[in-house]
């Protein structure tokens, strides 16, 4: 009933569309008018857009503006083949430089990312959506146009206005320092390999950096998932003593990623890449910036002989 009155039909129209009496239609949107606390069919509409909009009629009117205009998250929405913009919150006008953008097409905006055209080329033509993580481009960030990475997010909107909704966060310290971490020096490298026993590095998210030689030999030759308790399930490890599986806050690299050191840590684990099981020795150090925050991990993994299991 909400959903039809905000669609600005009256009670006879109503009542023919869901098979009521004027009436009986009349009676229903007294009651909503009651149950709504609200004084007029206008009120009604104004809540069933909001219900369409956040699911929920406990959002203050005041919260509205934060959710998209005053956003740091980047926001917009494209409309027709050139992706004229019809919409943009203040982060979005910023990123651009400022200046007006409705109206201008999203080449004249950023004539610097001539590849976000066939990405939205692509949604047009498909009507599904897209999310494309760290996409390399040309903004305004802080105070001048520099080169970033973003999280984009593409909807593609109902109706015949083929419109887009573009969603984007700025992730270029996150990669900048990810790409810090991993891009080592052929030395460095070289040095990691050579070291008999087995190196993994994480970056602060648990992602893995670098595997050397000697722990390729035992995890096998990647690719490597991040650090978590999902990644690792595969490996089943236990406690080397008593053979009790070990909670994922257990295990070393997890430890350290919270800034604790782990100094001889035996534990029995199965090795997927040689199909069995080990005794391992594991030693991690976080490395922490100059903030105080840990921004890696460094661990030694060496295979020992196996501990006889207690009663």
């Amino acid at each position: 009933m909400l959903a039809l009155v905000a669609e600005g039909l009256e009670n006879k129209e109503i009542g023919h569309r869901i098979g009521l009496s004027e009436q009986a239609v009349k009676e229903h949107v007294s009651a909503l008018l009651r149950r709504l606390a609200v004084r007029n069919r206008a009120a009604l509409a104004e809540i069933a857009t909001e219900l369409k909009i956040a699911g929920t009629t406990d959002l203050r009117p005041e919260w509205l503006s934060y959710i998209y205009q005053q956003s740091p998250v980047m926001s917009a929405v494209v409309h027709g083949p050139n992706h004229v913009f019809v919409s943009a919150n203040d982060a979005f006008r910023r990123a651009a430089g400022g200046g007006e953008i409705i109206g201008h097409a999203f080449i004249d905006v950023f004539p610097a990312n001539p590849h976000g055209l066939p990405i939205l080329d692509e949604v047009l033509a498909t009507g599904l959506p897209k999310v494309i993580h760290e996409i390399p481009g040309r903004w305004l960030r802080s105070t001048e146009i520099d080169d970033g990475y973003a999280d984009v997010s593409l909807q593609p909107l109902p109706g015949p206005e083929t419109g887009i909704s573009i969603a984007v966060v700025d992730v270029t310290e996150q990669v900048r320092h990810r790409k810090d971490h991993t891009e080592l020096s052929s030395e460095q490298l070289a040095l990691l390999d050579l070291v008999p026993s087995g190196v993994v590095v994480l970056d602060a998210r648990g992602a893995v950096l670098k595997v050397n030689r000697a722990a390729q030999s035992l995890l096998g030759g990647g690719p490597y998932k991040d650090v978590s308790a999902e990644s690792a399930k595969p490996y089943q490890l236990r406690d080397a003593v008593t053979g009790r599986d070990l909670p994922p806050m257990e295990v070393a690299l997890t430890r350290a990623l919270g800034g604790e050191p782990v100094h001889d840590l035996r534990i029995r684990m199965f090795l997927p890449a040689l199909g069995r099981d080990a005794s391992v020795r594991i030693d991690a150090a976080p490395v922490m910036a100059a903030e105080g925050n840990v921004r890696g991990v460094i661990a030694a993994i060496n295979e020992v002989a196996q501990e006889p299991l207690s009663a």
